[in-house]
């Protein structure tokens, strides 16, 4: 329940972010959050997608866990590399391919996140 705790409570701070600071400044924490929350998930999906009995929701929990590692093995890097180049903007040539990742990440989160509610609300 941690990791989709974890989840849920990121997916709820980040907009209060751009709410109340620079978006420069906004974007940067909220890509630590993403990092660090994603992270936890490796560690606790994995434990989770063992521990849930055989079945359907072991099934979810592994997809879960697999959207997961795609977003911080391959996503999450490629957004941090395409936001470190210089002048990382609107008009860099950088910014379509980072906000094509992001609407797919964003996606992803999503689909993690519900699943990890239907597993944790079948467990209960």
């Amino acid at each position: 329940m941690l990791w989709i705790g974890s989840l849920w409570t990121i997916a709820g701070v980040v907009p209060l972010l751009f709410w109340r600071l620079p978006q420069a400044v906004a974007g940067g924490l909220a890509g630590d959050l993403f990092a660090a929350g994603q992270g936890l998930g490796l560690i606790l999906g994995g434990i989770v997608a063992r521990a849930v009995p055989a079945g359907r929701e072991r099934r979810l929990a592994r997809i879960a866990w697999g959207l997961d590692a795609l977003f911080v093995l391959l996503i999450l890097p490629v957004m941090a590399i395409l936001r470190a180049t210089s002048h990382f903007g609107p008009r860099s040539p950088s910014w379509e391919p980072f906000m094509a990742l992001h609407a797919v990440s964003t996606t992803i989160y999503l689909a993690e996140g519900v699943l990890g509610l239907v597993v944790v609300a079948r467990a209960l």
